[in-house]
């Protein structure tokens, strides 16, 4: 017999930031801590997080990540669509959907992130995807960059 285990469904947001300095592109990463505020992860990503209630706009979500995860407040310029992935931590599985979207700068530090975070800094565009481990992140970057038109 098999144990039959529970996937909760988590619906989350989160924003790939972009700035612009003269001719060069740059993109707010972060280094998440592990979980319950450990030692860095071993990747890299973008900020996002949780809907803490439901129907919470997807867009108010993101907003507040980036300025809790990444330091930094940014207006939203457009929706970058949604990943699907397993989040499965020992006792704690969950199928979450992550809805991203493009956006611009307008002031912070990234070194203003919180506690989840290890590091949040700006990464220029052409060195994002190296530090890239996980296919969906890899996946919506492209989508960041179509929108970008780079």
């Amino acid at each position: 017999m098999t144990e039959d285990k529970k996937w909760k469904k988590e619906i989350s947001a989160g924003g790939i930031v972009y700035k612009q300095e003269a001719d060069n592109v740059y993109i707010l990463m972060i280094n998440p801590r592990s979980r319950d505020f450990g030692p860095p992860e071993d990747y890299w990503s973008f900020p996002k997080g949780k809907q803490d209630k439901e129907g919470e706009d997807l867009k108010q979500v993101a907003i507040r990540e980036v300025r809790e995860e990444g330091g930094v407040k940014a207006n939203i310029e457009a929706e970058l669509g949604y990943v699907k992935y397993f989040r499965n931590w020992a006792g704690d599985q969950a199928i979450k959907f992550v809805t991203y979207f493009l956006m611009k700068y307008l002031s912070g530090d990234p070194n203003g992130h919180d506690r989840e975070v290890a590091t949040a800094e700006w990464v220029e565009l052409e060195k994002v995807e190296s530090r890239l481990k996980f296919d969906t992140d890899k996946e919506v970057f492209e989508k960041a960059k179509k929108a970008l038109g780079v």
